[in-house]
């Protein structure tokens, strides 16, 4: 049996414990839209949605529409909105899949694609402007299934978040279809759970703002060391020799770069842990190997397993914490995961 280069490990149970947990805070007739797109952030497409769907959620949304004829493998039934909407010549392919095309423009549509009306309440990105909105919807012919728009910065700014919804409410009110704009870091505004709630981050278990504490991560990530090597005082480490030694070391080598979603940036400033300790990265982290500092440990060995991502989300290697030591999001560290990091499920 060969050695695995890196691996995540997706907890199913955790997952299911995040739906549950957040239809705890929903009313009965609010549903759960699972956002899945980017190969569910990164956690794998397949065995998301046959979970989510396990645990009672029957609508779903991608960004593309080649997203959702592969999701569509995976879930013969259920609703599969499509962000991206449906371009020219692509009709016939929405019609095959039973797929929902997202409407965000005057452009017309044959009568027989699905769509749901994208609002622009304030993101100011694809939508109908929410003024013209309630006068678009009256005159469509398309079969509408749902009215949606996007919160902008419901993690930061309740106020505008607020604005939002009032103007969802005006752009809708008395039309005949269900609505969602909640996000996940929308959760945190009952009023704004309406017919349905679209969730990405949260389900995965990353909170999108300090009152969505009660979901809990679904993903680590690991490795092994790949090997251990005695350096010398003064030696220069990796490309360009951008870290010196400045004692006798031990340089654990992983099997592990920026190819596999390690991000660069983390040439030394990133850390990883080894039998409970954090240890620095050392130099530069290259496409498919990475640096790490095991002086301070006892005689470490090839073979030893290396989280470089972690499930606890205080941990500074959790991906809220990796995200703030690059400087980005959570999305971005979770998305950035390669193929060549194998799934495996538990």
């Amino acid at each position: 049996m060969t050695m695995r280069r890196s691996w995540v490990e997706i907890s199913l149970s955790r997952l299911r414990e995040n739906v549950a947990a957040i239809q705890k805070r929903l009313s009965p007739s609010t549903r759960i839209i699972a956002v899945v797109k980017a190969d569910a952030y990164g956690h794998g497409v397949e065995q998301i949605s046959k979970c989510l769907f396990g645990c009672g959620v029957q609508d779903f949304a991608v960004a593309t529409l080649e997203e959702a004829v592969e999701l569509r493998k995976y879930l013969t039934r259920g609703k599969i909105l499509v962000f991206g909407g449906c371009l020219q010549g692509e009709e016939g392919t929405f019609r095959e899949h039973d797929l929902t095309a997202a409407l965000f423009d005057h452009r017309a549509l044959p009568d027989e694609i699905k769509v749901e009306v994208k609002i622009d309440t304030g993101m100011t990105r694809l939508g109908i402007p929410w003024e013209e909105a309630l006068a678009l919807v009256r005159r469509l012919t398309a079969q509408i299934t749902g009215l949606y728009s996007h919160f902008a910065c419901a993690d930061k700014d309740p106020d505008f978040t607020r604005l939002q919804l009032q103007r969802f409410e005006q752009a809708t009110f008395n039309l005949p279809y269900p609505r969602h704009i909640s996000d996940s870091a929308g959760l945190q505004f009952a009023e704004a759970h309406l017919d349905a709630v679209r969730l990405g981050l949260a389900l995965y278990g990353i909170s999108p703002c300090p009152a969505v504490d009660y979901v809990k991560p679904a993903l680590r990530w690991k490795t092994r060391i790949l090997s251990v090597r005695g350096v010398l005082k003064g030696k220069p480490v990796g490309y360009c020799g951008t870290f010196i030694t400045q004692r006798d070391s031990q340089v654990g080598v992983l099997p592990v770069g920026y190819a596999d979603g390690y991000n660069r940036l983390f040439s030394n400033h990133g850390q990883v842990r080894v039998r409970g300790q954090l240890v620095p990265v050392l130099g530069s982290v290259s496409m498919d190997l990475t640096s790490v500092d095991l002086t301070d440990l006892p005689n470490p060995q090839v073979g030893e397993e290396v989280f470089l991502l972690e499930d606890s989300p205080d941990s500074p290697i959790s991906a809220a914490g990796l995200s703030r030591t690059l400087g980005t999001i959570p999305y971005e560290v979770l998305t950035s995961l390669g193929n060549r990091v194998e799934r495996v499920y538990v």
